[in-house]
């Protein structure tokens, strides 16, 4: 994304489809969270396209992007992937 209208592109998209997303990278912080089940949790490929986005976003925002995996349906099974 190197032109100002792919770049205008991304930020209108994740406005649109991702506002607290969005809302999240506005705030006065270094790191954003993602959880895994975010995206792709149907393994849909728009899904995957609008995370890769996401963390493009985060980018231009100058935000870390950290994602977790850990949560109700995942604790006590094995933290790796079979």
């Amino acid at each position: 994304m190197t032109n100002g209208c792919n770049e205008s592109s991304l930020i209108a998209t994740i406005r649109k489809n991702l506002p607290d997303f969005a809302k999240s990278c506005a705030a006065d912080t270094e790191l954003v969270l993602l959880h895994q089940n975010a995206f792709a949790a149907r393994y849909q490929e728009d899904e995957y396209a609008l995370l890769g986005m996401a963390i493009k976003y985060a980018g231009l925002r100058g935000k870390e992007v950290r994602v977790i995996g850990k949560n109700r349906n995942t604790l006590g099974e094995e933290d790796t992937v079979q």
